[in-house]
């Protein structure tokens, strides 16, 4: 026969029971002290006005019922359990958006940072799950919208650069080039008010020339050789660019015997040569003039 249960060895002792409570029958006994405020349960501080307060990090207890890594391991699974949960309203919110106006749509959203409204809406989505039947209706409009304004504005691009003056590059790309072939890293052509230079050649507008007109920027010349200037542009830009572009050196001449500087780098012209030629002796080295 066996020997009897002893009921007494399956006691639990509760002061081992993992628990919140701090009061109570079955209560957990192990406190530990707040760090902010000593155990005290209240903060003080200031010096010419003096002041004492309830210790908000325990709330007024002076202590918690679980120790400083317990509650860090536990704020990285709420942090953790948030991420997963906005990433999945992150992926049901872009659903939502694919399937109203497609892919492009939901990009365009996405790098619409320019307009706090969208970026609010993403937010909140992000937040709550999903958008409202209002919020997503919001999002169509605004890409339908955005999509007629671009293609007015495409329209208007193939009108300008069809009726864009041409502008023949052979002469004034010949002296660019050989100033930046020279040493000269970012050579400029002066004319009256204008002032030509290269594009970057990792930019958008590798192989044109930027156009400035009195210190503003007034268009680009293609690689194609269309001057496409901006709206602000004046009308006559155009043609005084086929001015100096038919003939470069006459045009610089003109130019720094009119100003006493030089066509190429701008400073004063002092030797006779120079003043007649608009450029100094070592411009018309550096430009093969």
């Amino acid at each position: 026969m066996s020997d009897p249960i002893n009921f007494a060895d399956l006691e639990v002792p509760f002061d081992q029971i993992q628990t919140k409570k701090s009061t109570g029958e079955f209560a957990k006994n192990i406190q530990f002290p707040c760090a902010k405020c000593a155990g005290q349960g209240t903060v003080s501080g200031g010096y010419l006005r003096p002041w004492k307060g309830k210790c908000f990090a325990c709330n007024g207890k002076g202590f918690f019922m679980t120790s400083a890594a317990d509650r860090a391991a536990a704020k990285g699974k709420r942090i953790l359990k948030k991420e997963k949960t906005q990433a999945k309203n992150v992926d049901r919110t872009k659903t939502q958006i694919v399937d109203a106006i497609g892919e492009a749509g939901y990009a365009w959203v996405v790098s619409a940072t320019w307009s706090e409204f969208y970026q609010e809406l993403l937010a909140k989505a992000k937040q709550y799950g999903e958008l409202s039947e209002r919020q997503l209706a919001a999002i169509v409009s605004g890409y339908a919208k955005q999509q007629a304004r671009d293609v007015v504005r495409t329209a208007e691009r193939t009108e300008r650069a069809a009726s864009a003056p041409s502008i023949e590059l052979a002469r004034i790309r010949a002296l660019l080039d050989s100033a930046l072939n020279n040493g000269i890293k970012k050579p400029i052509l002066r004319c009256g008010d204008l002032a030509i230079s290269i594009a970057p050649v990792t930019g958008t507008n590798a192989g044109s020339l930027y156009v400035k007109d009195a210190g503003n920027y007034a268009g680009k010349i293609t690689s194609e050789g269309k001057f496409l200037a901006v709206r602000e542009a004046r009308a006559e830009v155009g043609t005084e660019l086929q001015v100096l572009a038919a003939d470069p050196l006459a045009a610089l001449s003109a130019h720094g015997h009119k100003t006493g500087q030089c066509s190429c780098c701008g400073r004063a012209l002092t030797e006779a040569t120079s003043v007649k030629l608009g450029i100094g002796p070592i411009c018309r080295e550096k430009w093969n003039i």
